[in-house]
Formats: C-alpha cells, sequence, structure tokens
C-alpha cells in the first residue's frame, strides 16, 4: 500500500503542476510537457519497474529569418529507487539526470541554427539521425544509447546528445552533403547491477568484485576516456540524394565504440604485510584491483535507400534498406582461464525493410536484419553478448510492426513483434489515446521469451506493464 500511496500522491502533485499555457511573441516560442511513466512487473502487479516525472521544455528565440537559438531542457525523477529496495545498488546511477563530462544531461538539447539557400549550419548539442530501422539500430550509431530502460522507446528518447557541429550543403536539387565534426565523447549509458533492465553482465561483474573485497582485495574501478583535443574528435559524412525516385544515403563515420573495454591490472604495493597465504595465481591480500574501462576507435561505412512504388500490383510498398560495415569492433570473450578478453572483429549489419499501407491506413511494416561478424570465435573462445552467452556468427532478427488509428487519429494502437533466430521473441503492444489537446494518455505491454543466455531472452523476468500521463502546454 505504501508504494501506491506514493503514486497516487505522485500522480495528484503532478496534475496539480499542469496548469500552464504556451508562450508565443517576440520571436520567442517555448512549450512543454509534464509526464509520468509507470511500469510495474506483468507477473507482480505490486512491484514497480519505473515511476518516472519528466519534465519537458522546449524554447526557440528566431533572431532572424536566418538565424535561431534552440533550447531543451528534459528532467526526471524515478521514483521507483526511492520505494523498491532491491534497486538500492543503481539509485544513485538511476533516480534522476546524471552528470555527463560535458554538463548535465537535463539540457537534453541546446544549439543555434543558421539557415541560408545552400548552407545549413547547426552548432551545439544535438542529436543525429542516419536510420529508421525497428527495434535494432544498423546504420544510426552517431549519438550513443541511454539503455536504463533497454531499446523499448523510441530511437531519440534514448539518445545521448553530442556536442557538435552538423554541417549542410545542397550541391544539386535533390543532393545534399552533411559534414559532422564532434568533439564530445559519452559512451553508451549501460545500467548498473541492480537495475530491471542491468545487462548480466554487470550483474556478474558487480558479484566479481564483491568477491574480491570479501577476500580482503581492494577494487578501484576507473574510465580511461579519450583526451579532449582535435585528434580524439569524431568526424562524420553523409551524401544523400534522389535517383529516378530511389532516395539513398551514403555514409562514413570515424569514430569511438561506445561500449567499453575492462581490463584489469593489480597493484600489490597496498597488500598486507606480512601477507597471509593465498590460493595459487592470486595476488597478496590486501592488493588493489584496479578495473580500467577503455574506447577504441572504429570507422563506419554504410548507406540506405528508399524507393515507394506509384504503380502496378506493388503500387503503395515502399521498399528501404540499411547496411553498415564496421571496422574493428571490439568483442569480449572468456580466455582458458576464464578471465575477460577482448579481440577485434569486423562487423556487417543489414535491415531490409518494406511498408504498405492496407485497408486505407493500417501500416504493416516487415523487416530483415542480419548482424554478421567476420569470424566466429577467437581461437576457439566463443564471442559475448552483452547476457553474457555466446554471440553466433550470424544472428538473424525479424520484425514486425502493425499501426492503425480511429476517431481521426485520437487512437493509435500499435504492436512491435520481433523474434530472433534462436527462439527469442520481443512483443511490445500499445495503445495511444488522445483524450483532449494537452491531455494523452498510453497503455502498453513489453513481453520477452527466450534464453537467459540470449539478447531478449535474458529480460524475460521484466515483462512489464506501463502507463503514461501526458499534459502538453
Amino acid at each position: 500500500m505504501r508504494r501506491w500511496g506514493v503514486f497516487i500522491g505522485l500522480l495528484f502533485f503532478w496534475a496539480t503542476l499542469a496548469q500552464a499555457s504556451i508562450y508565443r511573441g517576440h520571436g520567442v516560442t517555448i512549450e512543454g510537457s509534464l509526464k509520468n511513466e509507470t511500469g510495474v512487473y506483468l507477473d507482480d502487479v505490486g512491484k514497480f519497474i519505473k515511476i518516472m516525472d519528466i519534465i519537458d521544455l522546449k524554447g526557440q528565440y528566431r533572431a532572424t529569418d536566418y538565424l535561431s537559438l534552440f533550447v531543451h531542457i528534459n528532467k526526471f525523477w524515478d521514483h521507483a529507487y526511492n520505494v523498491e529496495d532491491d534497486y538500492a545498488l543503481a539509485r544513485h546511477a538511476m533516480y534522476t539526470n546524471r552528470q555527463t563530462w560535458t554538463g548535465i544531461s537535463w539540457v537534453r538539447e541546446l544549439y543555434l541554427d543558421y539557415f541560408s539557400d545552400y548552407v545549413d549550419v547547426r552548432l551545439g548539442k544535438q542529436i543525429v539521425t542516419w536510420g529508421a530501422a525497428d527495434g535494432i539500430r544498423i546504420l544510426d550509431q552517431v549519438n550513443p544509447l541511454d539503455y536504463r530502460e533497454f531499446t523499448l522507446k523510441d530511437w531519440n528518447e534514448i539518445k545521448i546528445p553530442l556536442w557538435m557541429l552538423k554541417l549542410e550543403v545542397a550541391p544539386t536539387v535533390n543532393g545534399s552533403l552533411q559534414f559532422l565534426f564532434i568533439p564530445d565523447f559519452e559512451p553508451n549509458f549501460l545500467p548498473p547491477a541492480g537495475a530491471p533492465f542491468a545487462f548480466k553482465t554487470a550483474e556478474i561483474a558487480a558479484q566479481n568484485y564483491a568477491q574480491l573485497e570479501n577476500y580482503g582485495y581492494h577494487v578501484v574501478t576507473e574510465e580511461d576516456r579519450p583526451a579532449e583535443k582535435f585528434g580524439n574528435a569524431k568526424f562524420g559524412m553523409r551524401w544523400r540524394d534522389v535517383v529516378a525516385g530511389w532516395e539513398y544515403s551514403l555514409n562514413y563515420l570515424y569514430g569511438w565504440n561506445m561500449n567499453p573495454e575492462t581490463y584489469v591490472w593489480v597493484d600489490t604495493s597496498t597488500m598486507v604485510l606480512p601477507p597471509p597465504p593465498v590460493p595459487p595465481g592470486y595476488p597478496p591480500i590486501g592488493s588493489t584491483y584496479h578495473f580500467v574501462k577503455k574506447y577504441s576507435r572504429i570507422n563506419l561505412w554504410g548507406g540506405s535507400f528508399s524507393k515507394s512504388l506509384v504503380s502496378g500490383f506493388f503500387q503503395g510498398l515502399t521498399i528501404r534498406g540499411e547496411f553498415a560495415y564496421l571496422k574493428d569492433v571490439p568483442v569480449a570473450y572468456y580466455d582458458a582461464q576464464g578471465r575477460l578478453a577482448y579481440t577485434k572483429t569486423d562487423q556487417f549489419k543489414y535491415v531490409i525493410g518494406l511498408d504498405k499501407y492496407v485497408i486505407t491506413n493500417w501500416l504493416f511494416s516487415f523487416q530483415l536484419i542480419q548482424l554478421i561478424n567476420s569470424q566466429k570465435d577467437y581461437h576457439g573462445y566463443k564471442f559475448l553478448l552483452p547476457s553474457g552467452g555466446p554471440m553466433d556468427k550470424v544472428a538473424t532478427y525479424l520484425t514486425l510492426k502493425i499501426s492503425t488509428d480511429f476517431f481521426h487519429e485520437r487512437l493509435k494502437p500499435d504492436i512491435l513483434i520481433i523474434y530472433g533466430d534462436d527462439n527469442e521473441w520481443r512483443l511490445s503492444p500499445r495503445v495511444y489515446f488522445e483524450i483532449n489537446d494537452h491531455i494523452t494518455t498510453t497503455i502498453g505491454m513489453h513481453i520477452f521469451v527466450g534464453k537467459e543466455s540470449e539478447l531478449y531472452g535474458e529480460f524475460n523476468d521484466v515483462n512489464e506493464f506501463y502507463l503514461e500521463l501526458n499534459y502538453s502546454f
């Protein structure tokens, strides 16, 4: 009852706040929303996965027809980390917006736009989108991701903005060349042990740290990020054009792998004297284990295409695709002694999608996705998934998204189904309803099925029912 009492109290407080109006005038536009997202376990509705209160504000100042300033503030509090004792270890990292190396993350976007007939410039903290695949991203690798809720939300909601310069030139009628200079570095945010969607590898690491400390060792976790200098910046280019009705892009990104590699070294200068006996292969008791996270350079070449058929038997069908080739991607494996080690492999990813409206407003989107490693293992040692299970050399996923609308687009149901070739599933149905011009609600579920060693199966104990209430102004 205490948990639901907290939830009802927060909703009441949220509702009293929702007494605001949009501001427009003198070149300034301000709009925003107040939102609550509450999720519970399907098999234990008394236990919360999240109780998030979110304030979202967007403001634009248009100085001239060619120059404008945009600010996006997003602040949240997840009260599940106050209510659920099981989440105590993760509370500090997960309760609210975290501090990043380049500022507080509740300043989500902050950029200056300059527009002209041939050149557009955007300078500041921003999000760049290079692809539109459902469920699994292929080409869209510019911004890191916030995995606090895995990949259950829309991509733009979980992308981590970066400080960058984006320059777009239009040398032809349909063609545009985009250039990215990104001096900012942020890795993917991976939820820590104790959070509902923490990867199994994070849980295993936390258990190993605790075991070492119980044996009498010191444990220090460190992060070795790329230094802030010109040579460590990310660079990207994209050419996009339309030829004979086919829209295509060619993309290149010289960036960083956004997941860390964890290396360990032992400092024996802190050992206990005289050292007590230890098992063979272990350093003296009191030594310090340093676990250091490092990041490696990668190169990405890729492209995309789409074509809508306007005549013939397949009229109304849209064909689309993305592909990405990533060179020197670090992958983890366990060596002969059971220790975590790393090597590098090349990866090829692609998606082929078919989109078609049927019966007027029913959209069916089908995708074939394959993730391919250039090698299946390292001298017989299997590569690891984030679940800690073995990674296949070729992983195949099929997705189907169905959506429609009723009552003049006020009621919008949809469902996303993802199937992996190791018999794993993700089912995500939801219904969006627009109560009036300011208040909307979304009700949905996320259901995972599969082995715990698989990408989706590892969350088969985090099946979720959720409710969202949003007041916009």
